[in-house]
């Protein structure tokens, strides 16, 4: 397979390189030699030591060359080297210099870098929650977790509810974190000012494209804050979102009441458009989020709205809907590539590219190799979608499986973990039939 990086003719020689996080979540372990072939022996080596993966399968393999870039250098064949630094050369510790950084050829990123943290469990029971602070009528702090919906109408109600938020968390000197979609960030950007420079703000389209991803990079916030009391604002579901990604949202807000821990002081408000949502929605909202606020101002206990984390245990045990359409099952023999082979040749067909090919197959060969005897995998097409699913007869009991911040070393967190950083949508349900992991690839 060709790389997707293509020699650059500058003067001085090429070196190619790998990050290893481009693949694998958490990793900054990065990869130089002089062709394809030296970095792929490279990563093989560390792939078996570091992460388990004795015996690579060929879509990896793929995935591994197709996300090699080519770095020109005019340095010493000697500079050769294995890097422990971050996969991004301009974010470096040892940056290249501007005209090199210019001319390098590499594929985008698909998604924000994994933002993530130890996960905590927390379960906020509707007879013990406190009563909230009032919000935007004073500078309020806070020493503990917080999840509370906003519920707006319009981007004016949108940016007057939310900017006071942000200033009285700024007024404290408290870290804040803004993860929402444009054009609502460019709107409380601009209603903010030269405040905005104290924000961090993270493009929900991208982090949330699979809501899979949310809960780590609240985490890795709160963690870097280093105990100090933290605001948030997330934005997992909007109007347009396909269906399955306003399921995995919902399952998402309702996982927020199980993580981060409860000892940790983050207010996190999550925003809901009352006007361009479906009212089935906003009710689901009520009954995920312990408190709710609106244009009336102050913040109310949802009462008996508010299912807790029983909630979350719901999403997880019921089945998912049957597949749309025509099934072909593919038959697992773990040790070899067969599945993956027959993946791709799936993939291909649908038209789906060959890099989101080997990243679906990879993903499937991560599931499969941790899952028990018995699994099954099929594969069918949906409107514009490529869907992949794996059955296992054993049954998982935490909710929060695959959003833990680095891969385990083996078992169902490792595959379900990967899978979420290279599938663009993941589900994942276990009951008492099994377990079953869908994973979703946008044509």
């Amino acid at each position: 397979m060709q790389s997707a990086a293509h020699h650059h003719s500058t003067g001085g020689r090429t070196v190619k390189r790998f990050a290893c996080r481009d693949v694998i979540p958490g990793c900054d372990r990065i990869f130089t030699g002089a062709d394809d072939q030296s970095v792929l022996d490279q990563v093989v080596d560390h792939a078996a030591a570091d992460h388990g993966l004795l015996e690579p399968p060929l879509a990896l393999v793929e995935l591994v060359v197709a996300t090699t870039y080519t770095v020109p250098t005019t340095r010493s064949r000697n500079h050769l080297r294995l890097l422990g630094a971050p996969a991004d050369p301009a974010q470096s510790t040892h940056p290249l210099p501007q005209d090199e950084r210019a001319s390098i050829s590499r594929p985008p990123r698909r998604s924000a870098d994994v933002l993530a943290f130890p996960t905590g469990r927390r379960t906020v029971d509707a007879a013990s929650a406190a009563p909230a602070p009032q919000r935007h009528t004073q500078v309020a702090e806070h020493d503990s977790y917080r999840h509370e919906c906003l519920f707006y109408r319009g981007a004016d109600d949108f940016v007057t509810e939310l900017v006071p938020f942000i200033r009285d968390g700024l007024a404290l000197d408290q870290p804040v974190m803004v993860a929402v979609i444009e054009p609502h960030a460019s709107a409380l950007r601009t209603a903010l000012g030269p405040d905005a420079e104290s924000v961090s703000f993270i493009d929900m389209a991208i982090l949330g494209s699979n809501p899979a991803r949310i809960i780590p990079a609240w985490q890795s916030f709160t963690a870097e804050a280093a105990g100090r009391p933290t605001r948030g604002i997330g934005e997992p579901i909007w109007a347009g979102r396909r269906p399955a990604e306003i399921a995995e949202g919902q399952f998402h807000e309702a996982l927020l009441n199980m993580s981060p821990d409860e000892a940790t002081p983050l207010w996190l408000v999550c925003p809901y458009d009352i006007d361009a949502l479906d009212p089935a929605v906003i009710a689901e909202a009520r009954r995920s989020h312990p408190f709710h606020t609106g244009t009336h101002g102050g913040t109310e206990y949802s009462g008996t709205e508010y299912r807790g984390a029983e909630h979350a245990e719901g999403f997880f045990t019921a089945p998912l809907p049957e597949p749309e359409g025509p099934v072909t099952w593919l038959a697992p023999d773990r040790g070899s590539d067969d599945v993956a082979t027959q993946l791709l040749q799936q993939a291909g067909d649908a038209g789906l590219s060959s890099c989101a090919s080997a990243r679906l197959a990879t993903a499937v060969d991560a599931v499969t190799s941790a899952a028990t005897d018995g699994v099954s995998v099929r594969v069918w097409r949906e409107t514009s979608t490529l869907v992949c699913q794996i059955d296992d007869p054993t049954t998982h009991v935490d909710p929060l499986v695959g959003r833990s911040r680095t891969l385990a070393v083996d078992g169902p967190e490792r595959g379900i973990r990967l899978a979420n950083e290279l599938c663009d949508l993941v589900q994942v349900r276990s009951g008492a039939g099994g377990t079953s992991v869908r994973l979703y690839s946008w044509l």
